[in-house]
This record gives structure tokens, C-alpha cells and sequence, in this order.
């Protein structure tokens, strides 16, 4: 009862070769859940590409990724024990100077400046106490790294920041809008990109999720584990809450149109309207109730019914679904 991901490996690999050669340096990133591929994939895909270096989210990602990438690997968490990974080609992140104070001086790090996300690293106003430790315990400088937010922000500041790094330094960057002038304007300094999401998932139309119809009865009177009345045709189909099916993130779109489709949501749950991701012959398909664990509970009406072992498609967010099977056409 698979949840599959389907992808055009042609098309898929096209597009990751002409992003890696369009960004020189680019670093890509496999972190959590590996943008739905998994981290070993998404490691091996790397170094198909040839890149020099990936970045991680967490130092337990490593050993996944260090299956099938020998290269460097950049941690970004700022929060981890470099003691216990042995390991001469990690690059750890480190966003205090009481870190950078204390930590072992064999190690390869990368000074976080705090950019309007505001999530962590050291005040602007640091960097040269930063470069002073750095020059007396001897460490090993690998670089600046900016971690900006997705939303464009003033280039002043970016600028202004850029213009504290001394000649050489590499800086690490992430979510860095007009890039092209950003480095023509400092090309003293060596920009490396870190991608994820318009790498991996950049290329939509190679990537399709299916899930398996595993029943459809015709019912009339109740079903499922809170017995809600149903009428025509109820369809089990495979993915559930295990997979990440019908889990949400919150809202964040507050413009007017975004206001207006958080009320049209909340009044289609309160009739009892639960849409789900899976569609049928075009058409979206309701949920019965809350996706089971494995499997979820579907509405269907009309004549045109799916049998089972049909096929569904599905609307995902990868970042949060995990796949039973991915196959490559």
C-alpha cells in the first residue's frame, strides 16, 4: 500500500546540473527529511554532481550523508559537540563569540553573523572581536555566513555587513536576492550559495506523488472511527499522519486574499468539509475524517469510481512527507 514518489530523472537531473553550473561554488543542502528524497539520495546526487561541499541541518545527519559524499560538510546548526565528530571535513557553524572562545582549536569553523531573520549569530557590531579571537587561539577560519530571510530586505544592509569582511574571507549565504550584483559589487570576496529548496524541488514537473487505492464500498449510513454519516462511495487509500497526509503548517499569508481563504477554509470545516490532497480524474477528493496512521478515508461520488490498485494523485508538501518508495522513470 505504497505512497510513491515518481521522477523524471532526465528532467530532474537537468535541472540540478544547470543550477550547479549556473552558481559556481553552490553548496547544496540535505537536511531533515531530505526535501522528501532522503538524505542518502540527495548525498549521492551531490556527488554525481561533483560539488566540493553539502551543508546539514544537524550533526546526526552527517553519517547518512557521509555514505555517499566524501566531501566537506557544512554543519549549520549552531549547537552542536564538535568533540564527538571525528571527522576532518565538517565545518561547524558558531554564532557566539563564548563558543568561538571555547571551542577546539583543530576546528574548522564559520563565524554566523544575525541578519534581520533574527535567529542567531553575532551582532555585526562583533565581527573584529570575532576576527581577534579567532587570530589568537589559532582557529581554523573557513569564512562569514549570512543566513537571510526569504523576504527581500533592504540591500543596504547586506551591503554594509559585506563591507566588515575582510578581503578573501568566503562567505557562506543563504536566500540571497540579486546575487549577480551582489557579487560584482564585492569581488574581493568569495560567495558560496547554499540552495535546498529551488535545487531539489525546483523542477516541478519531474516530480509526481501516487497513492494506491486500497478499497471502495458503496455506503450508505456510517464509516470510519468517528461513524460520520456517508453516502455514495467511500475509498481507502494508502498514506496517512506516518506519512505526513493532511498534516499543515501554520498560516502566514495575511494579506487580504490570504485572510479570505483562512475563512473559507474554517467555514467549509465547520459544514463538515474536509478537502484532502488526493484527486481523482482531475477533481479533488474530501476526506471521510482525519487521515488514519498508514491510510486515509475518502469521499468519492459519480459513476466514474477508482478500483483498487488505481492510482491517486497527490499534492504534498515534501519537506514534511516521508515516501514508502521513490522510483525513477
Amino acid at each position: 500500500m505504497p505512497l510513491s514518489l515518481h521522477i523524471d530523472g532526465q528532467k530532474w537531473r537537468s535541472h540540478l546540473s544547470q543550477l550547479v553550473s549556473a552558481k559556481p561554488g553552490l553548496v547544496p543542502v540535505i537536511k531533515g527529511n531530505g526535501y522528501g528524497f532522503g538524505l542518502e539520495l540527495l548525498a549521492a546526487e551531490s556527488t554525481r554532481l561533483g560539488v566540493e561541499t553539502v551543508a546539514v541541518g544537524l550533526a546526526n545527519e552527517v553519517a547518512k550523508v557521509r555514505t555517499a559524499f566524501a566531501g566537506e560538510i557544512v554543519i549549520l546548526s549552531p549547537d552542536q559537540v564538535m568533540s564527538e565528530l571525528k571527522d576532518s571535513k565538517l565545518i561547524q557553524t558558531i554564532s557566539s563569540l563564548e563558543v568561538l572562545r571555547s571551542i577546539e582549536a583543530n576546528t574548522n569553523v564559520i563565524v554566523e553573523i544575525l541578519t534581520p531573520l533574527n535567529r542567531h549569530g553575532i551582532e555585526v557590531s562583533e565581527i573584529n572581536s570575532a576576527l581577534v579571537i579567532v587570530k589568537e587561539r589559532g582557529l581554523k577560519l573557513r569564512g562569514f555566513t549570512l543566513h537571510l530571510p526569504i523576504a527581500k530586505i533592504d540591500s543596504k544592509w547586506v551591503s554594509s555587513t559585506l563591507k566588515l569582511l575582510p578581503d578573501g574571507s568566503t562567505v557562506w549565504i543563504s536566500h540571497l536576492h540579486g546575487a549577480d550584483q551582489i557579487k560584482k559589487e564585492f569581488t574581493k570576496l568569495i560567495f558560496r550559495e547554499r540552495i535546498g529548496t529551488s535545487l531539489w524541488l525546483g523542477a516541478d514537473s519531474a516530480l509526481e506523488v501516487t497513492a494506491t487505492v486500497l478499497e471502495n464500498r458503496k455506503i450508505q449510513g456510517s464509516a470510519g472511527y468517528q461513524q460520520r454519516r456517508a453516502g455514495g462511495n467511500v475509498i481507502v487509500a494508502s498514506g496517512g499522519t506516518a506519512h505526513g497526509i493532511g498534516l499543515t503548517a501554520p498560516q502566514n499569508d495575511f494579506s487580504l486574499i490570504g485572510r479570505l481563504k483562512i475563512i473559507a477554509r474554517a467555514l467549509e470545516s465547520a459544514f463538515g468539509r474536509m478537502r484532502s490532497p488526493y484527486r481523482h480524474n482531475g477533481r479533488t477528493l474530501d476526506f471521510l475524517e482525519s487521515p488514519h496512521m498508514q491510510c486515509s478515508l475518502l469521499i468519492g461520488s459519480g459513476s466514474s469510481q477508482p478500483k483498487p490498485g488505481d492510482e491517486l494523485k497527490v499534492r504534498v508538501r515534501y519537506t514534511s512527507t516521508t515516501f514508502d518508495q521513490i522510483i525513477f522513470s
